[in-house]
């Protein structure tokens, strides 16, 4: 096990994902580790929540175990953070498992939660399936494209282009076009890209929707994007719609 106090100088190459591993409680940690490491993982645990999104960033894990309760940064907020630019799946490990905290983990953008005390065993069964979910939907997601016409949205490298010009979109302003272009046509409600997009609670700030459309809508307009556009459907929220020339 990768542990973020005492790394060993060489790192071994595992047969399954890479896993972090967040919980304050070193025993836990070294047991989750212990588990995930065993089923052909590697991973690396800290026990600091503050450091969690720079090692997420070093380390660059295909899936994430958080603790919901710890000191300074909790994981329902460390997870909201994540899911502002990564989709790697996560899950939660909590103490706190009535169906109520189950809900707002899972609302909030995890991927699965299982309760303290866990069976071993099923650690081990429900990070497998979610990096056996996780890669087919990369495989499905290889080499797809929406197009229209002479403007691309590239899916498997996050890009969007218009004839030769890639529109220099940040991750979530890509999220967005790519939420609205799924569907073109449909109205998404604010809090339907609330949640889609940030992972956040419906009705929590729909302002910062109108501010990333008017955002989005601009770089559309300076790469001369004339084959869609963003409406508003005033009352509502916003839709994606394609545009005869």
């Amino acid at each position: 096990m990768l542990d973020q106090e005492t790394a060993p100088a060489t790192r071994r190459q595992a047969l399954g994902g890479r896993i972090l591993v967040v919980d304050d409680d070193r025993d836990v940690a070294h047991l989750v580790g212990t588990v995930l490491e065993e089923a052909g993982h590697e991973v690396k645990t800290i026990t600091d929540a503050r450091l969690a999104m720079e090692t997420f960033n070093d380390f660059h894990p295909d899936l994430v175990t958080l603790d919901v309760l710890m000191p300074a940064v909790d994981g329902i907020s460390l997870c909201l953070q994540l899911r502002r630019n990564s989709d790697v799946p996560v899950l939660f490990l909590s103490a706190k498992d009535d169906p109520p905290d189950r809900v707002v983990g899972l609302r909030i953008g995890a991927d699965d939660y299982l309760g303290k005390p866990f069976d071993n065993d099923e650690l081990a069964a429900r990070v497998e399936a979610l990096l056996r979910r996780d890669r087919v939907h990369a495989d499905h997601s290889k080499d797809r494209q929406l197009r229209f016409g002479r403007f691309i949205i590239d899916l498997a490298s996050m890009q969007a282009i218009a004839g030769d010009k890639q529109l220099p979109l940040t991750p979530t302003e890509f999220k967005l076009l790519r939420t609205l272009a799924s569907e073109s046509g449909r109205v998404f409600t604010r809090d339907d890209l609330l949640v889609g997009v940030w992972s956040y609670e419906p009705g929590s700030d729909t302002r910062l929707v109108d501010v990333h459309v008017g955002r989005l809508r601009k770089k559309l307009e300076q790469a001369e994007v004339r084959e869609v556009s963003i409406e508003t459907a005033r009352g509502f929220g916003y839709r994606l719609v394609e545009r005869s020339n």
